[in-house]
């Protein structure tokens, strides 16, 4: 059974991280990642406008495009009742609105770019690096002066109607909701970052959000991209013959005088996140959701309070999440058969929670039986210690391949910002992965997979 164990993990592991590295630079070669932090440190630039707003850039030479957002702090847990997906309904109008943004994104040449997340959301673009410069201007009309109409209003409001409709028929939506109402006790996160049914989201609504939104105090202003591109000179069209470095440099300054221009006199008043309160399981009792749309399928979750981004076991919790999702699989749909998909998932907040799970066809088992036997399988330590770096190849691969795209840079920037308070706290993590032992990883999942303050949540029909 370990050698089978061992030779199906690396197997999958090592097609997992050829399909990252064959794509990870123009050389196709692995980099070592021992000097990842000391790499990318330099093509960081931290500065404020004059409102004391953040202006967070990271240099990505080899990168086609740029991309910049506007993070708004507060995101779903500041969503007011009955108004859940307001901000992305928010920024689908801004962005929309604005005929000239409309026009390039028609012809590819500007894509919006926005999300609601548990803490924060964000608004933005992404374009060639080339045509950032020329298409900032637009971007900033976009949100400093809507132009959206009341039949963009209606139309959008229609779609976000209409996708909500659509999640609510979804049985995997209906346990994550199910299992925010449980867990989320204090009212935060529950309303959510998606529209719902239930929402009920006027004009005036989005008025006054946008409104709240803009607070020099809510907000930070993060890019990432090539800021080093070579733009041709002269008529022979030769290209610029700057340092990498000088090249940042001097566009960090011209954009950052370019937000100052247009975000510098957006004004503060006093704004805090909302305080969380920790994660309590204690008092709930396992539970059995109906839903009419289950038909001949079930659902099932068992949640467990996650570490969060600035523990120290976090990256153990990590590699133990991988481990698991590996006995999961084989467990419960190779062997037993009693599920068509299985695997851990983490609801990423200031109070994380994680969740393993399974599903597929409903069958006469005892699914909380069964996924108990399941976690029972997690490797032990000789076992373990076989594969661990394999998974933690995997994992590194993830962090260093996330540094070259602008978007995920940005999703790494922002995380680390708002959960770590230092947006370049990523680049530290493929160092703890590696120092990470056998004994580390097998005592975070033993800590939080098997921590008796837990709830599980069966839907079906």
């Amino acid at each position: 059974m370990r050698r089978l164990f061992l030779s199906l993990v690396a197997f999958f592991c090592f097609l997992f991280v050829a399909s990252l590295f064959s794509c990870a630079s123009s050389k196709g070669k692995e980099r070592d990642d021992s000097f990842f932090y000391e790499e990318n440190l330099p093509l960081f630039k931290e500065e404020k406008l004059s409102n004391n707003i953040p202006v967070l850039l990271k240099n990505i030479p080899f990168e086609k495009n740029i991309e910049i957002r506007i993070v708004f702090l507060g995101g779903a847990s500041v969503c007011p009742k009955n108004k859940a997906g307001i901000d992305q309904l928010t920024f689908d109008l801004l962005s929309d609105g604005e005929p000239s943004v409309k026009e390039l994104s028609s012809r590819g040449l500007y894509f919006p770019v926005s999300a609601c997340l548990s803490d924060y959301s964000y608004y933005g673009f992404n374009c060639a690096a080339q045509d950032f410069f020329g298409y900032l201007e637009r971007f900033a009309a976009s949100i400093l002066s809507p132009k959206y109409s009341h039949q963009d209003y209606l139309k959008k409001e229609a779609a976000a109607s209409a996708s909500a409709f659509d999640k609510s028929e979804s049985l995997r939506y209906g346990l994550l909701e199910s299992v925010k109402k449980r867990i989320y006790s204090s009212g935060h996160y529950l309303e959510g970052s998606y529209y719902k049914t239930t929402s009920r989201v006027s004009e005036y609504d989005i008025e006054k959000n946008l409104a709240s939104l803009m607070n020099a105090e809510r907000m930070v202003i993060l890019a990432a991209g090539n800021f080093s591109f070579k733009e041709a000179a002269g008529s022979k069209g030769k290209p610029q013959k700057k340092d990498d470095a000088l090249l940042f440099g001097q566009r960090a300054a011209a954009l950052l005088e370019a937000l100052e221009g247009f975000f510098g006199s957006v004004k503060g008043s006093p704004w805090s996140a909302p305080n969380i309160p920790q994660l309590s399981f204690g008092q709930k009792k396992d539970s059995l959701v109906h839903s009419d749309y289950a038909a001949n399928d079930y659902c099932a979750a068992l949640c467990v309070a996650a570490p969060n981004r600035s523990d120290s076991d976090y990256e153990d919790f990590a590699l133990a999440s991988m481990a698991l999702d590996s006995v999961l699989r084989r467990e419960l749909v190779e062997t037993k058969k009693i599920a068509s998909y299985a695997g851990t998932a983490v609801l990423n907040a200031r109070q994380s929670a994680a969740l393993v799970i399974m599903g597929g066809g409903r069958q006469d088992v005892d699914y909380r039986e069964s996924l108990g036997s399941a976690l029972a399988m997690f490797p032990e330590y000789d076992e373990l210690s076989g594969v661990l770096d394999v998974y933690k190849n995997v994992y590194v691969s993830r962090v260093i391949g996330s540094s070259h795209n602008a978007g995920a840079t940005l999703d790494q920037m922002a995380s680390s910002l708002f959960y770590q308070n230092d947006a370049k706290a990523f680049l530290e993590r493929p160092k703890k992965i590696r120092a990470a032992t056998v004994q580390d990883v097998i005592g975070a999942y033993e800590k939080h997979f098997l921590s008796e303050n837990s709830l599980f949540v069966l839907l079906t029909n």
